[in-house]
């Protein structure tokens, strides 16, 4: 993977495929865009305006598909960064809001530990997981190509 010369200031450019726009993106939106474990769909073309799948968008430097470029720089990381996301970061939400959701709610039922649980180990995958990923292993995607 060729490490480029890319920053957060001047970001990155890509084409939407439909109206053949290009976009610029850069500080936070280019970051969690290039971050392959930050939840990301879509994003916005500023020619035609709300968002849009990643498939229907691609780099202007190396016409690779935005979802294409994220699923590559998954299978690139090492296995740890891996189940960290998918398995060790929602297990510990699980965990939590299995016990966290009944004390809050002062309510040990099962249906409030099981929907505590749930909760937790979304907010884990989906938001606090990644984050801890990038503070634990910090990696700079964006300077990826």
């Amino acid at each position: 993977m060729a490490k480029a010369s890319y920053t957060l200031r001047n970001g990155r450019v890509y084409v939407h495929e439909k109206c053949q726009q290009p976009t610029q993106v850069n500080g936070g939106d280019f970051e969690g865009l290039c971050n392959p474990f930050n939840l990301c769909l879509g994003t916005v073309c500023a020619h035609c305006g709300g968002p849009r799948a990643l498939r229907t968008f691609h780099w202007a430097d190396t016409g690779e598909q935005l979802d294409d470029y994220r699923r590559r720089l998954r299978t690139k990381v090492p296995p740890i960064y891996s189940w960290w996301y998918l398995w060790i970061s929602p297990l510990i939400g699980l965990i939590a809001g299995t016990i966290i959701g009944p004390l809050f709610l002062n309510n040990s039922s099962l249906p409030v530990a099981a929907g505590s649980a749930l909760v937790g180990t979304l907010i884990m995958y989906l938001i606090i997981g990644p984050k801890l990923l990038m503070l634990i292993a910090p990696k700079k995607y964006y300077q990826l190509r």
